[in-house]
């Protein structure tokens, strides 16, 4: 599923718990218990930041031929994404970061730095920043959404997000083109939290906006055979479902069937 936080990541194994204490060249690291909803991270008792989420990769990795620590940290709760940053350990500490970003921020470490980016949806760019020692974090250039599959990807959606299945070309052509105006509505809401899987005849998956998931909806079947896309979504405050073939007695018994059973009728 999709939206998932980094700190459900940053919980895995191998990763540094709580008042757990990583010694990195002879540093002492230490992320504290929550104390009145708040962590610490303590580098040689000098504290570099606080949060209501703070977690730190127990081992460091080498940019530039020297040791660094990436970690995240936020106020914690379903709104915002914890936001990564770097700690360096040499003629230091020093602290670079949180980002100012809410987005789920993966790290891809580079020669002379770390790029932290998020998947582009086809609802927004994804958002990319730049770390180096040099100039800190600096925001790159966002990623745009990229539709390049074929057909033949559609083999491989089991288990996906409908973002996976927006990503072959002839669906989010099909959907720009019959949408018109109203695709960025159901581009925002197929991007959200969501899951889908394989059918017998094709692929269904459906997805929301996170605080009003039960009014802001959108599914999508593609028709293996005919390979033809149809939708269904739903805007907060309208009353009726937005539908797209709007003729429903074209669509394939499986996508009708399926669909409506999503959105109850």
């Amino acid at each position: 599923m999709r939206g998932v936080i980094w700190i459900v990541v940053l919980l895995m194994p191998g990763l540094a718990a709580a008042e757990d204490v990583v010694v990195v060249d002879g540093h002492r690291i230490v992320v504290t218990d929550a104390v009145d909803g708040v962590r610490r991270l303590i580098v040689d008792g000098q504290e570099m930041l606080q949060g209501a989420e703070v977690w730190v990769q127990p081992e460091p990795i080498i940019v530039a031929g020297e040791p660094v620590m990436t970690g995240v940290a936020g106020a914690g709760g379903n709104a915002c994404n914890a936001a990564p940053f770097v700690l360096s350990l040499k003629d230091g500490p020093r602290i670079w970061g949180p980002v100012d970003s809410c987005a789920y921020l993966e790290p891809k470490v580079q020669a002379d730095g770390i790029v932290f980016a998020s998947e582009p949806v086809p609802s927004d760019p994804g958002e990319v920043w730049l770390w180096t020692r040099a100039a800190g974090f600096t925001a790159a250039p966002p990623q745009d959404f990229a539709a390049t599959a074929g057909w033949d990807a559609l083999k491989g959606l089991a288990g996906a997000h409908p973002v996976d299945a927006m990503a072959i070309a002839p669906v989010d052509a099909a959907l720009r083109a019959g949408l018109g105006e109203e695709y960025p509505a159901f581009a925002e809401r197929i991007s959200g939290l969501g899951s889908g899987d394989l059918t017998a005849e094709g692929y269904l998956g459906e997805a929301c906006l996170k605080f009003t998931c039960d009014a802001d909806f959108a599914v999508l079947y593609l028709h293996k055979a005919t390979r033809q896309v149809y939708v269904i979504w739903h805007v907060y405050g309208e009353v009726k479902n937005r539908i797209f073939p709007a003729d429903m007695t074209t669509w394939p018994p499986e996508a009708t069937a399926a669909l409506r059973s999503k959105v109850g009728e």
